[in-house]
């Protein structure tokens, strides 16, 4: 082939190839990149603008319904019968089976106890030995489910599950856990509960070793530092949800109206309130075919000292929610000391002898001192009255004089009080160990006391408490002390006594043990000096 036909055969197949290129390669592969690009902005607006709002809002937008009935669904677990609500999933009922008879903690009508998205028909979708889900649909292809694990102490988790089976992505709005109204007790506390009932919060501050518990009072602000846990509580029982994998969002209380107080000689005295407490979980969007669940901890049930020390529960500091008070470290070791005495015994009223016993073997040498010290003053006392009648326009030789009759006979007026301080913290300590220790509750001691939590029915450990303070007061009040100071000390006991007719009797218990054994001490002491002059 010659030179020629080489670059007619080379040119022939460039346009050959340059054609096929311009006509049919370019046109086709345009046509694809377009495709690509139509699908691409397809995605982008499904994720810009989601194909539904799930939340009360979408609810409001709809046209009303005729609202299904509700359907209950039970369970039985050892400690707790409990009734579940198709009305947003929550806890209609929760019968805790106390020592005395059941507990219904959950009486007021509402909403139910961690109920969420209300305008959702549950319906039970599976149950296990260990769990119950109940399920619904929020708009048609978006599911939502929720379930409860349970142990031998009731329910200890609780899990909601958003599911999005639909073609586009959809906005998870702002939803909440419901707590609420009111958090009933026992019978013997129902008096005070509406004082004792709170919305409460706990919070980690930078400066301190351990949690810090929260309440809510009224017209209150937001926790300006992250909540660990959140719920309701009286004196004996706890309610709280513990975030596991969600960031703990709004919290709102109020006291609603959840009955009627009791009558009293057919005159009312007004509504009974109870708070309720909202959780705001944050919501966020949800892609097409993505799944997205909630976990937490969950606790109701009483507020068991000893319980909340295993392992299962120590890393969420329930025990912050007891009262010990002011001196709680002294209150925490008086309860382990209890408890210590209890297994010894069998019997929580011979414990609380024993520890009363103790305290006093303890500070028996401050309760000698300052009942030696009330002593003596008594026995100066017609010799103080003299100086002071004697030198009543001479303060100066009156404040001498004195001074010297002290030395004189070595009494020291201070030491009254100085053992009474000391003692103070200790017995306070323990004071609120007992009143708010749940073990105490159905506790039997010796034939009418069945229930150490709850106050004496006959009165009978108030009464001999008060007839003994009147016989220590007797001997100790000194001759010629003053006529009101004289008055104050002589109904001292009959105060107290009405004071304490409402106590729980192991407090009773103690108080009476302690003031037999003051007494005990008083008179020997008294003994001592009459037998010393």
């Amino acid at each position: 082939m010659n030179n020629r036909q080489f670059l007619i055969t080379a040119m022939f197949f460039l346009l050959v190839i340059t054609g096929y290129n311009q006509f049919v390669a370019l046109p086709r592969a345009r046509a694809a990149q377009q495709a690509a690009e139509a699908e691409l902005a397809k995605k982008q607006a499904a994720q810009e603008q989601p194909a539904a709002l799930v939340g009360e809002e979408y609810f409001a937008q709809q046209s009303p319904a005729a609202p299904k009935p509700e359907e209950l669904y039970t369970l039985s677990l050892p400690k707790a019968d409990i009734t579940f609500s198709s009305k947003g999933g929550g806890i209609k009922t929760y019968l805790f089976k106390d020592i005395l008879g059941p507990v219904d903690l959950t009486p007021y009508a509402g909403e139910g106890y961690l109920a969420t998205l209300p305008k959702v028909d549950f319906t039970e979708s599976a149950r296990t030995q260990d769990s119950i889900t109940l399920s619904g649909d929020i708009i048609p292809g978006v599911k939502v489910s929720k379930t409860y694990q349970f142990s031998e102490n009731g329910i200890e988790r609780v899990s909601v599950r958003f599911d999005n089976r639909t073609s586009g992505a959809v906005t998870l709005a702002d939803w909440q856990w419901n707590f609420g109204p009111g958090l009933a007790t026992v019978k013997s506390e129902m008096k005070d509960n509406e004082r004792e009932s709170k919305a409460v919060y706990l919070v980690q501050e930078s400066d301190k070793k351990n949690p810090t518990l929260e309440t809510f009072t009224k017209n209150e602000k937001q926790p300006q530092l992250p909540w660990l846990w959140a719920g309701l509580e009286n004196r004996y029982f706890l309610t709280v949800l513990v975030p596991q994998n969600w960031k703990p969002g709004q919290l709102t209380t109020e006291k609603v109206v959840i009955g009627k107080k009791k009558e009293w000689l057919g005159l009312s005295e007004g509504d009974l309130k109870g708070p309720r407490l909202q959780i705001t979980v944050p919501g966020e969007v949800l892609n097409a075919g993505e799944s997205k669940s909630y976990d937490s901890v969950f606790y109701i049930g009483p507020k068991d000292y000893q319980l909340f020390q295993t392992a299962d529960y120590t890393p969420y500091h329930f025990e912050r929610s007891i009262a010990f008070g002011f001196f709680g470290a002294l209150g925490k070791i008086a309860r382990n000391v209890l408890e210590l005495f209890y297994k010894w015994t069998g019997n929580y009223g011979v414990a609380i002898i024993m520890i009363t016993i103790l305290l006093q073997l303890i500070l028996c040498r401050f309760t000698f001192l300052q009942l030696k010290s009330a002593a003596q003053m008594k026995k100066i006392q017609p010799e103080v009255k003299r100086i002071q009648d004697k030198y009543k326009n001479d303060p100066a030789s009156l404040q001498r004089e004195t001074l010297a009759l002290y030395k004189k006979y070595n009494v020291n007026p201070l030491m009254g009080c100085l053992p009474l301080l000391i003692q103070l913290p200790i017995f306070l300590a323990l004071f609120n160990a007992l009143r708010t220790s749940w073990a105490l509750h159905g506790a039997k001691f010796v034939w009418w006391l069945t229930d150490l939590s709850a106050k004496d029915p006959y009165y009978i450990l108030p009464i001999l408490m008060g007839a003994v303070m009147f016989l220590q007061q007797r001997g100790n009040i000194p001759a010629g002390t003053d006529p009101a100071q004289a008055a104050m000390f002589k109904y001292m006991p009959l105060i107290f006594t009405l004071l304490f007719m409402n106590f729980p009797s192991g407090l009773v218990l103690y108080w009476l043990t302690n003031s037999l054994l003051t007494y005990g001490i008083q008179t020997l002491v008294n003994k001592k000096i009459i037998n010393a002059q």
